[in-house]
Protein backbone atom coordinates (compact mmCIF):
# COMPACT_ATOMS: atom_id res chain seq x y z
CA UNK A 1 0.00 0.00 0.00
CA UNK A 2 1.59 3.61 -1.21
CA UNK A 3 0.85 5.66 2.37
CA UNK A 4 0.92 8.73 0.00
CA UNK A 5 -2.13 6.99 -2.40
CA UNK A 6 -4.50 6.06 0.64
CA UNK A 7 -3.51 9.88 2.30
CA UNK A 8 -4.31 11.43 -1.04
CA UNK A 9 -7.08 8.84 -1.51
CA UNK A 10 -9.09 10.13 2.21
CA UNK A 11 -8.14 13.53 1.83
CA UNK A 12 -10.38 13.68 -1.88
CA UNK A 13 -13.02 11.81 -0.37
CA UNK A 14 -13.00 14.62 2.56
CA UNK A 15 -12.93 16.59 0.09
CA UNK A 16 -15.69 15.89 -1.91
CA UNK A 17 -17.79 14.67 1.17
CA UNK A 18 -17.60 18.35 2.30
CA UNK A 19 -18.95 19.91 -1.32
CA UNK A 20 -22.07 17.77 -1.72
CA UNK A 21 -22.73 15.52 1.46
CA UNK A 22 -26.08 13.94 -0.08
CA UNK A 23 -24.24 13.19 -3.40
CA UNK A 24 -21.22 11.31 -1.90
CA UNK A 25 -23.69 9.53 0.76
CA UNK A 26 -26.17 8.06 -2.69
CA UNK A 27 -22.69 7.14 -4.41
CA UNK A 28 -21.19 5.41 -1.18
CA UNK A 29 -24.52 3.55 -0.85
CA UNK A 30 -24.63 1.91 -4.38
CA UNK A 31 -23.80 -1.44 -4.40
CA UNK A 32 -24.26 -3.54 -7.95
CA UNK A 33 -23.99 -7.35 -8.94
CA UNK A 34 -20.87 -8.69 -9.90
CA UNK A 35 -19.56 -12.07 -10.90
CA UNK A 36 -17.80 -14.74 -8.75
CA UNK A 37 -14.17 -13.89 -10.63
CA UNK A 38 -14.27 -10.64 -9.32
CA UNK A 39 -15.73 -11.29 -6.18
CA UNK A 40 -12.16 -13.10 -5.62
CA UNK A 41 -10.06 -10.16 -6.61
CA UNK A 42 -7.23 -10.45 -4.10
CA UNK A 43 -7.94 -6.89 -3.18
CA UNK A 44 -11.42 -5.81 -4.94
CA UNK A 45 -13.59 -5.65 -1.62
CA UNK A 46 -17.35 -7.05 -2.42
CA UNK A 47 -19.61 -8.47 -0.20
CA UNK A 48 -22.97 -11.22 -0.96
CA UNK A 49 -26.27 -10.07 -0.52
CA UNK A 50 -28.93 -12.32 -1.01
CA UNK A 51 -26.00 -14.66 -1.95
CA UNK A 52 -25.47 -12.37 -5.09
CA UNK A 53 -21.77 -11.03 -4.66
CA UNK A 54 -21.92 -6.60 -4.83
CA UNK A 55 -19.76 -4.27 -5.16
CA UNK A 56 -19.64 -0.78 -4.24
CA UNK A 57 -16.85 2.70 -4.94
CA UNK A 58 -15.13 2.31 -1.30
CA UNK A 59 -15.26 -1.43 -2.36
CA UNK A 60 -13.14 -0.34 -5.72
CA UNK A 61 -11.14 1.99 -4.55
CA UNK A 62 -9.63 -0.31 -1.84
CA UNK A 63 -9.18 -2.44 -4.47
CA UNK A 64 -6.99 -0.42 -6.13
CA UNK A 65 -5.03 1.32 -3.49
CA UNK A 66 -4.36 -2.75 -2.52
CA UNK A 67 -5.52 -2.17 0.58
CA UNK A 68 -7.30 -5.81 0.83
CA UNK A 69 -8.88 -6.23 4.67
CA UNK A 70 -10.05 -3.28 5.72
CA UNK A 71 -8.57 0.10 3.81
CA UNK A 72 -11.40 3.41 3.10
CA UNK A 73 -14.27 3.21 5.10
CA UNK A 74 -16.92 5.73 5.72
CA UNK A 75 -17.99 6.67 9.13
CA UNK A 76 -22.07 8.29 10.08
CA UNK A 77 -24.95 7.76 10.65
CA UNK A 78 -26.76 3.91 9.56
CA UNK A 79 -30.18 2.88 9.21
CA UNK A 80 -30.64 -0.20 11.46
CA UNK A 81 -32.86 -1.90 9.09
CA UNK A 82 -31.39 -1.67 5.88
CA UNK A 83 -27.37 -1.03 6.79
CA UNK A 84 -27.35 1.78 4.46
CA UNK A 85 -25.74 5.40 5.52
CA UNK A 86 -28.17 8.22 6.05
CA UNK A 87 -25.21 10.58 6.26
CA UNK A 88 -21.21 10.44 6.32
CA UNK A 89 -19.01 12.25 8.87
CA UNK A 90 -16.16 11.24 7.37
CA UNK A 91 -14.09 8.63 5.58
CA UNK A 92 -11.66 7.01 7.58
CA UNK A 93 -8.45 4.49 7.04
CA UNK A 94 -9.17 1.68 8.81
CA UNK A 95 -6.53 -1.87 9.10
CA UNK A 96 -7.36 -4.98 10.94
CA UNK A 97 -4.48 -4.93 13.63
CA UNK A 98 -1.12 -5.58 13.00
CA UNK A 99 -0.86 -3.60 9.94
CA UNK A 100 0.53 -0.31 8.97
CA UNK A 101 -2.10 2.23 10.64
CA UNK A 102 0.54 5.04 9.63
CA UNK A 103 -1.34 7.03 6.90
Amino acid sequence: MSHDAARRALDILNQALERDPEAITALVNLRVPCNEKLARHATIQTYLLDDSPRLGPLGLINGVLGLGRGGLGAEGEVDPRTGRLLRIRRFVLTLPPGLDTEV
